[in-house]
C-alpha cells in the first residue's frame, strides 16, 4: 500500500514537474499529502451502506421464506382449531339431543304405564261392579224363580189339579147356589202375576246376557290394549303402504331430493354432502384423521317408510366406511337409534369403494330424516391420508 502510494505520488509529481529526486524525503511526502488528500469517510459510509443493503436484502429474503413456510402452517392450525370447535359443537349437539330422547321417552313410559295403571284400576273397579250386578241379579233371579213354583203350586192348588195332571171342573150346586166369585177373581189375578213374573224373569235374563256381553267387550278391549303396549315397547311400526315398499326414496335424484336436503358433520374442501349419492362421480370426504365421529343425512320432506340402505365408498383414494348405525327423526332435533334386541345395531358397511352392500331394516322405521353415522372406516396401514367417505341411497315407500 504504501509502495502504490509513492508510485502515484512520483507520477503525480512527475506531472506537475515538483518531484525532487535529490531529495529522499519527497516521495514519503508526497504519499502523505495524497492520503490526507483522500476522503476516507465517504468510502466508509460507501462501504457500510452498501453492507447494510446486502443484510436488508438477505433479512427480506429470509423473512420472506419463513412468511412462505409458516403461512400454509397457521392456515392448517386454523383448520384443525375450526374442524375441532366443528367437532366439539357437533359433540354436545348429540349429547344434547340424546339427553333429551331419553328425557322424552322416560317421560313416554312413565305416562303410558300410569294410564295403563289407571286403566286397569279403572277396568277392575268396573268389573268388580258389574259381577256385584250379576250377583244381584242371579239372587234376584233365584228369588223369582221360587217365587213363580210357589205361586205355580199354589194355583195348581186352587184348581185342584191332580196327580194325572187334570184339571177339575168346577161344580156348581144346585138350586139357589152360586159360583164362588172371590175364587175366580183370586185366579184371574194369579195368573196376571204369573205373566208378570214371566216378564221380569225374561227381562232379567236379557240383561244377564247383555252384561255377560259387556264383560266380553271389555276383556276384548283389555287384550287389545295389552297388545299395543307391548307392541310399543318392541318397537313396531305403522303398517306398510304396500307389500312391495322397496322403491328408492330419491337420495340418488336430486330432482327428488335436492342437494340442500343432505347434510354432513363435516366436508372436505370442494366436495359438498351432496356428493353422497349412490353412484355419484364425486363422493363425499371427509379431512384426514385418525378416527371418526361423523354423519351424513337426509331430508326426505316428509314421513317415508324406509325398509333399506344401500351404501357405496367413496370414488377415489379406497375410501370407505366399513361400520354404521343408523338414527331417524321426525323434526331433524329429537333423534331415536335403530335399535335390535334394545340395543343399537351396527351395520356391516363396504369391503371396497365401488361395490354396493345392501341392508334391510326389519322391522322398517318411519321417519322423514334418516341420519348415518360412521362407526368405522378403512384406515390405510401407509403413511396415506385417512379420509372417511361414502355414498348412499334409501330405498322404500310413502306413508
Amino acid at each position: 500500500m504504501r509502495l502504490g502510494a509513492i508510485f502515484l505520488c512520483c507520477i503525480f509529481g512527475l506531472s506537475h514537474g515538483q518531484f525532487d529526486f535529490s531529495n529522499p524525503y519527497s516521495a514519503e511526502q508526497c504519499a502523505s499529502k495524497l492520503a490526507c488528500s483522500m476522503n476516507y469517510s465517504k468510502v466508509f459510509d460507501s462501504k457500510i451502506s452498501e453492507l447494510t443493503y446486502h443484510h436488508n436484502l438477505d433479512l427480506y429474503k429470509l423473512r420472506s421464506f419463513f412468511v412462505e413456510k409458516i403461512n400454509p402452517i397457521e392456515q392448517d392450525t386454523e383448520i384443525l382449531k375450526m374442524n375441532t370447535s366443528a367437532m366439539l359443537q357437533s359433540f354436545g349437539r348429540e349429547i344434547t339431543n340424546i339427553y333429551t330422547t331419553l328425557s322424552h321417552d322416560r317421560d313416554f313410559i312413565n305416562n303410558l304405564t300410569h294410564g295403563i295403571y289407571d286403566l286397569g284400576k279403572s277396568l277392575h273397579s268396573e268389573i268388580s261392579i258389574r259381577m256385584d250386578d250379576v250377583h244381584r241379579l242371579v239372587v234376584e233371579l233365584r228369588g223369582v224363580q221360587n217365587n213363580l213354583a210357589l205361586l205355580q203350586s199354589q194355583i195348581d192348588q186352587l184348581r185342584g189339579g191332580n196327580s194325572t195332571g187334570a184339571v177339575p171342573q168346577i161344580i156348581q150346586q144346585t138350586g139357589n147356589c152360586k159360583v164362588d166369585n172371590e175364587t175366580l177373581t183370586e185366579l184371574a189375578e194369579l195368573r196376571k202375576n204369573n205373566t208378570f213374573l214371566e216378564r221380569v224373569y225374561g227381562f232379567a235374563a236379557n240383561s244377564l246376557r247383555r252384561m255377560t256381553s259387556d264383560l266380553a267387550d271389555r276383556d276384548r278391549q283389555i287384550s287389545i290394549l295389552q297388545e299395543e303396549l307391548q307392541g310399543l315397547l318392541n318397537q313396531t311400526v305403522e303398517p306398510l303402504a304396500s307389500s312391495t315398499c322397496d322403491v328408492p326414496l330419491g337420495v340418488g335424484n336430486s330432482s327428488v331430493v335436492p342437494d340442500s336436503a343432505i347434510s354432513a358433520s363435516e366436508t372436505h374442501v370442494n366436495y359438498s354432502p351432496a356428493g353422497a349419492r349412490l353412484g355419484s362421480l364425486a363422493g363425499w370426504y371427509t379431512n384426514d384423521k385418525p378416527r371418526s365421529h361423523d354423519w351424513v343425512q337426509v331430508d326426505l320432506g316428509q314421513k317415508k317408510h324406509v325398509t333399506k340402505v344401500a351404501t357405496q365408498g367413496a370414488p377415489c383414494c379406497d375410501v370407505r366406511v366399513t361400520n354404521y348405525t343408523i338414527q331417524f327423526s321426525n323434526d331433524g332435533l329429537q333423534w331415536r337409534e335403530y335399535q335390535e334386541n334394545c340395543h343399537t345395531k351396527h351395520f356391516e358397511g363396504n369391503a371396497d369403494q365401488t361395490t354396493i352392500k345392501l341392508q334391510t331394516l326389519d322391522p322398517p322405521i318411519v321417519a322423514r330424516y334418516v341420519r348415518i353415522n360412521v362407526a368405522d372406516f378403512n384406515r390405510k396401514s401407509n403413511n396415506a391420508n385417512n379420509y372417511v367417505g361414502m355414498r348412499f341411497e334409501l330405498y322404500g315407500c310413502s306413508v
